[in-house]
């Protein structure tokens, strides 16, 4: 079966739409992550947690901010539905192959509530309703053993679990920031040269800032008798 695009499907599912929402899930769990501290007792699910309440936050200043009117956000305590022109996205981490039925009945709701048959049937060809629908949109945030994102995927899931047009978003992956130092940790000292083969030693030292120092010789001075 021929793989559909989600903009061929639905005009309102525009890439860069679809593009910016995956960006910003991608962008705030790895922040999240980043930001954790294993040392002190982060763990996956506090860190993950973390990332999904700002995830939100950063939903709804988007579409508070004016520029993006096709998104809406529907969000109560921890349920979150953002929606493109009125189309639910069902948003989780974990397979695209395989959402839970946790997240499939948040899309049927989502879809019970709003009555969106119409939008989720394939407008051109020209039916109401499709076989074993209706069907959900969702994207997938795949991670990798540590929680961090890998890829966003958005596709259609019906109640049975079945998925199709799977299309994988073009998002940029942030490279992973440096582990912060401990309190009280001192900066490496720079290595102090070596002396070349057949170099004086004294030559071969330097100082921190990279001026020679000079070595002190003991000079033998003659033993001078005083008169008894």
């Amino acid at each position: 079966m021929d793989v559909a695009l989600p903009w061929e499907l639905n005009p309102a599912l525009h890439e860069s739409r679809l593009v910016l929402l995956a960006q910003t899930a991608v962008d705030v769990r790895n922040k999240a992550f980043s930001e954790a501290n294993r040392e002190e007792g982060d763990t996956s699910w506090g860190i993950g947690c973390k990332a999904h309440e700002r995830f939100g936050h950063a939903l709804c200043k988007l579409a508070d901010s004016g520029k993006h009117p096709w998104l809406t956000v529907h969000r109560d305590g921890l349920y979150l539905m953002p929606h493109i022109d009125g189309i639910a996205v069902r948003v989780y981490r974990g397979p695209a192959d395989k959402p839970s039925q946790r997240h499939l009945e948040a899309a049927r709701s989502e879809h019970g509530r709003r009555g969106e048959a119409r939008q989720m049937a394939f407008s051109f060809m020209g039916q109401e309703t499709e076989p074993d629908g209706p069907w959900f949109w969702m994207m997938a945030v795949e991670t990798d053993v540590e929680g961090r994102a890998l890829r966003a995927v958005f596709f259609q899931a019906n109640e049975a679990g079945g998925t199709r047009n799977a299309w994988e978003a073009p998002v940029e992956m942030a490279p992973a920031a440096p582990a912060p130092a401990a309190p009280g940790d001192k900066p490496a000292r720079p290595a102090k040269q070596r002396p070349a083969q057949g170099q004086p030693a004294k030559e071969g030292l330097l100082g921190r800032d990279g001026r020679p120092l000079f070595r002190a010789q003991t000079v033998p001075l003659p033993l001078v008798s005083q008169p008894s």
